[in-house]
């Protein structure tokens, strides 16, 4: 299996699961009562778990999912999950982020559930968000695949065989960094550890950006942007800006896994100089 739990966990209607939510939420405030909001993400959710115990609610924390597909894994651990069925994520921040709610989504997917809590304890009241998704495993394996300008050679169709396989696999919709981190691990070589590729104005140093390469001279991308036309417009200013001669870029939106070559439209003169991963002094 490419995605494996190290206990089994159950898909609840969501009237049950508000049932179970229910209790972890009062214990949520009442804990936040009792001790404030100045202490450590830990020990919040160590006592809701107790309490949750206490009532008879079975609690796992910590719980192990890995994602697998042929020599890459990753490992991902849920905060707790309640009657092996509900998932709750604890925080201690200020302010729940979207990069919060995508976690909790993340864990959701892999668990292969539909509900689920991220439960905030930093505010001066707890701030809790619901998470849900309606997409399964097998939803998310579904998708189309498409090409542009992509280059017909054995460099392109190495990635593209790699990439549209883990995703037939795994499926679309999880945390970004997974795919990233398979597709480099997979293809090996140079690609296995991002490269500082120079960032120039003129022919000057501004930055020093790291990229994964496909070859000497060429990065790959992956995002997961519903606005094509506007991920494809910032990778190509930063495109413009390197001496590399392109790049190939995969997107993956719930549907679709896109393949599209961006070629470098910056000063040729440039590119023939120095190699892209060189860096030069800065200004």
């Amino acid at each position: 299996m490419p995605i494996e739990a190290s206990i089994p966990i159950r898909v609840i209607s969501q009237d049950a699961f508000h049932a179970i939510d229910h209790v972890m939420l009062g214990h949520a405030f009442a804990v936040h009562n009792e001790y404030g909001r100045l202490l450590d993400e830990s020990f919040y959710k160590s006592e809701v778990a107790h309490r949750c115990v206490r009532d008879g609610i079975a609690v796992k924390r910590e719980v192990l999912i890995r994602v697998r597909h042929a020599t890459f894994h990753k490992d991902y651990f849920i905060d707790m999950l309640l009657d092996g069925s509900t998932v709750i994520e604890g925080k201690a921040v200020e302010a729940i982020a979207p990069s919060h709610q995508g976690q909790a989504l993340n864990y959701l997917l892999l668990a292969g559930t539909h509900h689920g809590s991220l439960v905030n304890f930093r505010p001066t009241r707890v701030q809790r968000d619901f998470v849900s998704t309606r997409l399964t495993h097998e939803l998310r394996r579904c998708f189309d695949v498409s090409r542009h300008a992509w280059p017909n050679d054995d460099n392109h169709h190495r990635l593209e065989d790699i990439a549209t396989a883990f995703c037939a696999d795994v499926g679309l919709g999880l945390d970004l960094v997974l795919y990233r981190q398979a597709f480099a691990h997979l293809l090996g070589g140079l690609s296995r550890d991002p490269r500082p590729v120079a960032v120039l104005t003129e022919e000057s140093v501004v930055h020093r950006h790291f990229m994964h390469m496909l070859t000497e001279d060429e990065s790959f991308a992956v995002t997961a942007m519903s606005g094509i036309n506007d991920a494809r417009n910032h990778l190509q200013r930063l495109l413009n800006h390197t001496r590399l001669r392109g790049i190939a870029w995969i997107n993956l939106p719930i549907n679709e896994v896109r393949f599209e070559f961006l070629r470098n439209h910056g000063n040729s003169d440039l590119l023939m100089t120095t190699p892209p991963c060189v860096l030069v002094s800065s200004r």
